[in-house]
């Protein structure tokens, strides 16, 4: 999804938007130490700084290294980290596309997975002549004027696609990353760069890094055409989404640039008529080492590793890089109107001009941002929703290297305010800024709530190799990086109030968006006939590759979990416990070090119905002694993060913050709990906001299939049904809120803490702070909801004639899993459905392009005992949906893994390497834990799990196939345009079973 389409979706959904950055960066940066509350800060130049200028003071020292043919290289090793995530970045994205062929970049990121001369193909040579045919017939196709020579055209290239698939080795590339153990394999082209990743275990670093060099030495084009039908199914996708909105944002607020006028997937047009040699020469332009980075993070040893990498990387050739894109940017004077119609609310965006990241006033534009809205609700744009001034409002900061965009987005109040009223009310919040009507208190908790941010994103492999991308991108050397936190400690009042006149005042885009659809154009199913690749081949290079790694020179041998050492217990009360597991990167009870803490009281939404309401309430309505923006103030004040989240069988309070802030951020807690405020107008704004939410939702083509599936599944226990509606809140008071709560902290507690101190010490926090009730009922049991089971097989079809793509789900109710079964579960899962690797991936998507989004998974029970379930997931053009499913029929038929005799090899080896490093993280430890348990299992259950796929074999997959899958009824679950399928074909499935919105949602 677009970024920006998916900080409307957040607004929209009244949900807290992700960090504008790319999945930038999860250790510890030092953060100036937030003063007491009473006196004022000291000046800034008083504060405590950790950072001075230069990467010697990395916090996660990134060891940063260009190779002789100029390729960069980014490494950030820690132990602590039980993966690797390793990514290779090009500076090129979707800015960098021909004017005349929008779409080459994010096309060209399908291709690299196609493999190269060597891998992917049995036979080159003979390959190649059918490959250059269908690349001269393409060129012709664009220049065809009539559409009989269209017709005439693809039936050639359908041709000519046949003759070239018979000597290629669809998904070989992820087949091969599938047996190195590599996890979320995937790419993403942004208007910038396109980035190429996955995690790995790190016994297969250096079989990834031999494999990664060559796949971009020399790649080969093959599949194209199969793959083009992948990429107009996420185009699709798109426009079925939030895309559209944004893509017309940008183009507005970027005239004539290309960052407006190309979207990142292209035109319909151009995707109609692609173009093999302009996508050659973008690779050959773009795709050079002086032009891309290697970027590692996690458990390695760069000395060690760095002669592997000269000795893989280091052989690409030296090329000069493509020149900057030299692209004329108009400037933006004065107010700008635009009017769009085509949000499911009235939505008002105000974009400005902002600086890019490492430019000296980027630190202080972003601590405007924090003072506008921030996760705590205490920003400017925050009070104009609590107070009801408009629906909804949020700042997002769009980070692009060559303008940033500041976007103030806000849902006007619902039938009651104009578009120039909500308007008003965001620049006059703005306004604020520029006066410096911000406290001293407030301007260091902005800084320092960013910079916690930044702490909390490097804990992750993911996150640091992320943030080394999108330096790497913006052509900063990691110490710009470093830097910039220095910046960000220094921002002082000057510097903001000049940030806010500067970049947020006259002169912005006003862009309105009336209740409507974005226009669609619909793309016409194809003339493509499957393709027959050669059976059961494997190419030299693959298997030399295989052979080569077999046994890495370094393996570390796996971590286990052990529950009774690794999570600690200490009583607070009679019926509350502590438990306590320690983050690796704490040392002291300082500012520097983040803890996690949740107070879980026994009782969840499934008891209690008031419950799915109370945190919205709670979070809006604050404490009696600090009511609504208040409290929302002291939070931010205290750089501490609050959600309020009820489960099914338990109300949590999760706590975000610095160490030296644990104690204040649980008396602030206690006072939420013993006394929440009494505010009707409180829970109108959740009620208002509701409803918007629930106007977006239904127009979300991905939350009706959840919510289908949820109704199917498990009839009025559906999550959608049994939460509140907007109109059934019209019946619910505070009081009963209150009510709710107080039956919740009758019953017995725990607190989960992850962080610097004891047990003890957590305990001792716990019983100063806060106060539990006498005689604790005992905490309900975990909640399995039941499943509806049909006794024939059925479909249930949602008719929606906009929907560009159909939803697809089929489930197939199994048994129970025994230990015995789980590791032919967990390997059968990965044959069929597991990534690009999976052969419903391949099948659907690399050889018929029937699917953008094709998946499936046995999914255990949560509790022991209770039956799991077959899932299969299909996101499809509408007038392929009969077709799709079809092969997924005969995918669940055959079941036959006799075709490739290496397979079952290579499945077993990839499983063991994924689940040797399959460690949660140390803030996920406990939840891990704690799913364990209700599984059934008193200790890591991989100590198990390893040795028993080291045995597995197809017969066990046959075998688990027959007991879960074989001769059940099938339920499926749609959502598609009825005048695109046959309803005769669709009834030959099962019972068909007619369901609109209504039947999904709470009334």
């Amino acid at each position: 999804m677009h970024l920006l389409a998916k900080h409307l979706l957040a607004l929209l959904l009244a949900a807290p938007a992700a960090d504008a950055e790319a999945p930038a960066a999860p250790l510890r940066v030092a953060a100036p130490p937030l003063v007491a509350l009473d006196p004022p800060p000291p000046a800034p130049s008083a504060l405590a700084r950790t950072f001075t200028t230069g990467a010697a003071h990395d916090p996660i020292r990134v060891q940063e290294r260009r190779l002789a043919n100029g390729l960069t290289v980014l490494i950030s090793e820690d132990p602590n980290l039980p993966r690797i995530f390793g990514a290779v970045v090009v500076r090129a994205g979707s800015k960098h596309d021909p004017a005349h062929a929008t779409g080459i970049a994010h096309y060209l990121e399908h291709m690299l997975f196609k493999g190269t001369r060597e891998l992917g193909t049995v036979d080159y040579t003979r390959e190649a002549p059918h490959l250059l045919h269908l690349e001269r017939l393409y060129e012709r196709l664009r220049g065809a004027v009539t559409d009989a020579d269209r017709e005439a055209l693809l039936v050639e290239i359908d041709r000519a696609a046949r003759e070239a698939g018979r000597y290629a080795i669809p998904g070989e590339l992820d087949r091969s990353l599938h047996d190195l153990g590599a996890t979320g394999v995937n790419a993403f082209t942004t208007p910038d760069i396109t980035v190429y990743h996955n995690e790995l275990p790190p016994r297969s670093l250096e079989a990834w890094l031999a494999l990664t060099a060559h796949r971009f030495r020399d790649p080969v084009f093959r599949l194209f055409p199969s793959e083009l039908e992948a990429v107009y199914e996420e185009k699709n996708r798109a426009m079925d989404g939030l895309d559209p909105i944004a893509d017309a944002f940008l183009a507005r607020f970027f005239p004539g640039h290309p960052y407006g006028a190309q979207t990142t997937l292209g035109s319909v047009e151009h995707l109609k008529s692609p173009s093999l040699r302009e996508m050659r020469e973008f690779y050959r332009r773009h795709y050079v080492a002086s032009n891309m980075a290697l970027v590692l993070a996690g458990d390695l040893d760069a000395a060690a590793i760095w002669p592997i990498i000269e000795e893989t990387f280091g052989t690409w050739p030296k090329e000069q890089p493509p020149p900057p894109l030299q692209a004329a940017l108009d400037p933006l004077v004065g107010r700008r109107p635009a009017t769009i119609r085509m949000t499911p609310v009235r939505a008002l965006g105000l974009g400005f001009r902002l600086p890019p990241d490492g430019h000296p006033d980027h630190a202080a534009v972003l601590v405007v941002n924090e003072l506008l809205s921030n996760p705590q609700s205490a920003g400017l744009l925050d009070q104009l929703s609590r107070s009801g001034d408009v629906l909804l409002a949020q700042a997002v900061p769009i980070p692009l290297d060559e303008q940033g965009v500041g976007l103030l987005a806000a849902v006007p109040r619902l039938l009651t305010q104009s578009f120039h009223s909500a308007e008003r009310h965001l620049l006059a919040q703005l306004a604020k800024l520029h006066r410096g009507e911000f406290s001293d208190i407030q301007l260091h908790a902005a800084r320092r709530a960013l910079l916690l941010r930044a702490a909390r994103q490097w804990e992750t492999a993911e996150g640091r190799a992320l943030a080394m991308v999108t330096a790497f991108g913006r052509r900063q050397a990691w110490s710009v990086v470093i830097d910039h936190l220095q910046r960000l400690a220094d921002v002082d009042r000057p510097a903001v109030q000049q940030a806010a006149e500067r970049y947020f005042g006259r002169d912005y885009l006003a862009l309105r968006s009336r209740v409507g659809l974005p226009p669609r154009e619909r793309l016409k199913k194809p003339t493509l006939t499957p393709i027959q690749p050669a059976k059961g081949a494997r190419s030299a290079f693959a298997a030399q590759l295989a052979a080569r790694h077999q046994r890495p020179r370094t393996a570390k041998p796996p971590r286990f979990i052990d529950f009774d050492a690794d999570i600690q217990a200490a009583p607070v009360a009679p019926g509350v416990v502590v438990h306590t597991n320690t983050n690796p990167y704490a040392t002291t009870l300082s500012g520097d070090d983040l803890y996690t803490l949740e107070l879980r009281h026994g009782l969840g939404k499934f008891h209690r119905r008031e419950l799915w309401v109370l945190g919205e309430y709670l979070l809006a309505a604050g404490a009696a002694e600090h009511p609504g923006e208040a409290f929302g103030s002291a939070l931010f004040e205290l750089a501490t993060t609050l959600q309020i989240e009820a489960t099914e069988e338990a109300l949590i309070f999760r706590l975000e913050g610095p160490e030296e802030h644990l104690s204040a951020a649980l008396a602030l807690l206690q006072d939420l709990l013993e006394a929440p405020a009494d505010d009707p107008r409180a829970l109108r704004r959740v009620r208002r906001e509701r409803w918007g939410r629930a106007r977006v939702e239904r127009s979300q083509p991905s939350v009706l299939a959840d919510a289908l599936r949820e109704r199917v599944t498990f009839g009025e226990l559906s999550t959608y049904r049994r939460d509140y509606s907007p109109r059934q809140l019209l019946h619910l008071a505070p009081t009963d809120l209150h009510r709710a709560l107080a039956a919740a902290r009758r019953h017995a507690a725990e607190i989960r803490y992850t962080g610097a101190r004891t047990p003890q010490q957590v305990a001792e926090l716990a019983n100063n702070n806060l106060r539990f009730f006498a005689d604790l009922r005992p905490a309900t049991a975990k909640v399995v909801r039941p499943r509806l089971t049909p006794d024939r097989d059925q479909v249930y079809w949602l008719k929606r004639r906009r929907s560009l793509q159909s939803q697809i789900y089929l489930a197939i109710e199994g048994e129970a899993l025994t230990d015995e079964q789980r590791p032919a579960a967990l390997a059968f899962t990965e044959h069929l459905g597991g990534g690009m690797g999976g052969l419903i991936f391949r099948e659907l998507r690399e050889l018929r392009g029937l699917a953008y989004a094709a998946r499936a998974a046995f999914y255990e029970a949560p509790v022991a005992g209770h039956p799991g379930i077959f899932l299969a997931y299909l996101a499809t053009q509408g007038d392929k949906t009969l077709d799709a499913l079809a092969v997924l029929d005969q995918l669940l038929q055959r079941q036959d893994l006799t075709e490739e005799p290496d397979h079952i090899d290579g499945l077993r080896t990839a499983l063991i390497r994924a689940q040797e490093v399959n460690f949660p993280s140390f803030r996920g430890l406990q939840e891990q834990v704690d799913r364990w348990r209700a599984q059934g299992h008193r200790e890591d259950p991989r100590r198990a799990l390893l040795p028993a796929l080291e045995t597995i074999t197809s017969t066990d997959l046959r075998r688990f196939y027959a007991a879960h899958l074989a001769d059940r009824p099938r339920v499926l679950m749609l959502i598609a345009d009825p005048r695109r399928i046959d309803r005769t074909r669709l009834r030959e499935r099962g019972q068909l079973i007619t369901l609109n919105e209504r039947d999904l949602f709470a009334p």
